[in-house]
């Protein structure tokens, strides 16, 4: 088993996703993603931190020995019991009603779940393409409700207070402007100018996306 295998089966025992992992790592999702496939090497200090995250050896992560010590295994506090509902599907294209019906649920880790407030957390199905660069269609987007965001964070969004969709917040003196993030440059923001009609309402700020089942 390759270094990458080894911390990518080391990641799904403890139910953990890749942005969790870059999260307690502080690296990018991108650098998890690349030492799972073996396509960038881990640094010896990384190397380090992994180890000591997971409970294991530095000579484990590195395939030196196979021996798994029994502290690797998550303990209860780890297990990813803590469910977040899915509220149905909600548009990354031309902004529709997210349907408030419960499609299913994901877990997420309970020092997750803490650190945001288990009751804070809620789960959208992304459906289109604008925000393919961000979030791939299909993945499941979750979000936090009572997180106050800043100009450049992805946010879910009502708009015309009775449609949803994801998009890139952004405030500048003169307006308000959900952006999208698309490799498809036909997708158009929203702009709310300071002056006019404020018909929008943040419901939540992005916290990461995952493609596990519901």
């Amino acid at each position: 088993m390759t270094t990458g295998k080894r911390i990518a089966d080391l990641r799904k025992k403890r139910s953990w996703t890749q942005p969790m992992l870059a999260d307690k790592m502080s690296v990018s999702q991108s650098t998890i993603t690349m030492w799972e496939n073996d396509k960038r090497a881990v640094s010896s200090e990384d190397v380090k931190k992994l180890a000591k995250l997971f409970g294991t050896t530095t000579d484990y992560i590195l395939g030196i020995d196979d021996s798994l010590p029994i502290n690797a295994i998550p303990v209860s506090d780890e297990v990813a019991d803590q469910p977040v509902m899915v509220y149905g599907e909600i548009q990354a294209g031309v902004a529709k009603w997210a349907e408030q019906d419960i499609i299913g649920q994901i877990n997420v880790t309970k020092s997750f779940a803490k650190r945001y407030g288990a009751k804070n957390l809620f789960a959208l199905q992304v459906n289109g393409e604008s925000m393919n660069r961000e979030i791939p269609n299909g993945y499941i987007a979750v979000f936090s409700k009572d997180l106050e965001p800043e100009s450049g964070d992805i946010v879910a969004v009502m708009i015309d207070s009775e449609s949803a969709t994801i998009k890139r917040y952004r405030e500048t003196s003169l307006a308000v402007l959900f952006e999208p993030s698309s490799w498809d440059p036909s997708f158009k923001p929203y702009v709310f100018p300071k002056d006019g009609i404020q018909d929008f309402k943040i419901i939540g700020k992005f916290l990461y996306a995952t493609s596990e089942c519901i």
